[in-house]
Parts: C-alpha cells; sequence; structure tokens
C-alpha cells in the first residue's frame, strides 16, 4: 500500500513539474500610426517553444538550430526579390559561442562580418573583422565575466588603447545598469515588473543554457535580440543620463499564469501593441 501511495505521489509530482513548463506559441506585433491609420504587423512564429520565423509583410527570417537546440542559422530574405542575408552561429565544446559570420549586402555587394570569439579564464575577447576592410580588425572588444554574466566592455582601438569601458550591473536575476567608465560617464537604467518575463523563455530557447552570456555577445549585431530579454521579469522603462538616447517605456497586461498577454509602447503617433500567446 506504501508504494502504492508513494508510486501515485512521485506521478503528481511528476505531472505537476511538465504541467507548469511554458513555452512561447506566437508573438504579434501591430504598429500603427494613429494619424493615418497606417499598420505593420510582425510575427513570431514557434515550434515547440524555439523561434521559428518572424515575417514583416514580404520579409521573413528563418532560424535553424544544431544537434545540441542551440541557433545555428538565421536566413532573412525578401519573398519578392531575391534578397537575402545569412548569420552563421558556431560554439565551442563548452556550448559558448566561438564564431559569428554575417553575410549581407550592401549597395548590391556582399559583405562578410565575422567576429571571432576567444575564452580565457573570466575574460572574452570578440575581434569584429569585415571583407570590405584591409584593417587586421573593425572591432575588438574585452569581457569581464563573473557568475555566468558579463560584468563589463572594454573597446580597444588598433594600438589596443581603450576607447570605451561600461560596467554591466544586475539587481538579481534583472539586468539594471549600463555605467560608461571613461568619457561621458553616462548611465543606461532599465526598470522592470515582478512578472515573468515572455523575452527571457525565448532567448533561453535560442541560445540554450549559457544564454546570459551569449546574448550579451550577440545582441549589438543582430536586431532580434535585446540585452534586457536575459532578465527574469518583464522590461518597463528605458532611461539613460546621455541627452541623445531617447527615454521609452511599455505597459503591461498579464495572463493567470503571471506572463505578459500584451505590452503597449507609445512613441509620438506611433503605437505597437504586442500580443504573447503560449502552450
Amino acid at each position: 500500500m506504501k508504494k502504492q501511495i508513494l508510486t501515485l505521489f512521485v506521478f503528481a509530482l511528476s505531472f505537476y513539474a511538465h504541467s507548469q513548463i511554458v513555452n512561447l506559441k506566437q508573438i504579434e506585433s501591430i504598429e500603427m500610426n494613429t494619424n493615418t491609420g497606417e499598420k505593420i504587423t510582425k510575427n513570431y512564429f514557434f515550434n515547440d517553444g524555439k523561434l521559428a520565423s518572424i515575417k514583416t509583410s514580404d520579409i521573413i527570417q528563418s532560424f535553424f538550430y544544431n544537434k545540441d537546440g542551440n541557433l545555428e542559422r538565421t536566413v532573412r530574405e525578401n519573398e519578392m526579390s531575391n534578397w537575402k542575408e545569412v548569420a552563421s552561429y558556431f560554439y565551442d565544446d563548452y556550448k559558448r559561442l566561438s564564431k559569428y559570420v554575417n553575410d549581407y549586402d550592401s549597395g548590391g555587394t556582399v559583405i562578410t562580418k565575422t567576429i571571432i570569439f576567444k575564452y580565457d579564464g573570466s575574460r572574452i575577447t570578440a575581434i569584429t573583422k569585415r571583407s570590405n576592410s584591409r584593417l587586421k580588425f573593425v572591432q575588438y572588444i574585452d569581457y569581464s565575466v563573473k557568475d555566468w554574466r558579463v560584468v563589463s566592455e572594454t573597446e580597444r582601438d588598433l594600438n589596443r588603447k581603450i576607447v570605451t569601458n561600461r560596467l554591466v550591473d544586475y539587481s538579481e536575476n534583472d539586468l539594471t545598469t549600463y555605467k560608461e567608465v571613461i568619457g561621458d560617464k553616462s548611465t543606461d537604467s532599465f526598470v522592470y515588473d515582478d512578472k515573468k518575463s515572455a523575452m527571457q523563455l525565448l532567448v533561453k530557447n535560442v541560445f540554450g543554457e549559457n544564454y546570459k552570456i551569449n546574448l550579451l555577445l550577440i545582441a549589438p549585431h543582430e536586431r532580434e535580440f535585446s540585452i534586457q530579454n536575459m532578465s527574469v521579469h518583464n522590461f518597463l522603462k528605458f532611461t539613460s543620463t546621455k541627452s541623445s538616447k531617447k527615454e521609452y517605456a511599455f505597459s503591461y497586461t498579464y495572463n493567470e499564469m503571471d506572463y505578459p498577454k500584451t505590452h503597449t509602447h507609445i512613441d509620438g503617433v506611433i503605437k505597437t501593441v504586442v500580443t504573447y500567446s503560449y502552450e
């Protein structure tokens, strides 16, 4: 009898744990000009929680994954022309990004941007080269890592002299500030709600167990990923002490699981409403 009760308990616990797994099914973004009524619709489609494609008008971006389930390649193309942009992702034996290659069209010429990521203890070096440049690199950034998160970024010039140095701060599991240490010493700040993040679900399924580091490395080069997406809560507001950077904010509605149902962003006459669905 005790064995039967124990078996039922284990089964119930297993069922409960499985029932708590939440995956994104679709995200729809509708951007509307409130003066003209003109709308632009953008749809994110998922397959078993993994981002499969993003479609806007006649542009579609498809996402492909390797045997470990991490992002391997994206293809962005115009269904009405021969235009195409391909990004490829490579990983080391520890599932860390080791190389990123982006082939894109610039004025009718295909340019290849290559970033090599080198790891040395708590330091990561990212060296960017472009096929249309004779320079040995066009960008050189050192990242410092602590507790599996990037805590500083230092960009250097061709002589390895520091150009910019930024500190990255966190509050629990939310990325909260980027602070310039030299130059204007500005601070970018990110504010969050206290609910569960839909975008963290997205990036975890794209970049795997090392998503916190991989996302910070790739976000500046891939328009669909933002650095604040690594946070466990939903992004609410961006502010900066730098006058050239515009403040903006989101407002949310939530479902019974504390994930967002919608978020709304208003920028002048442009109103964007994003709707999330789950499975």
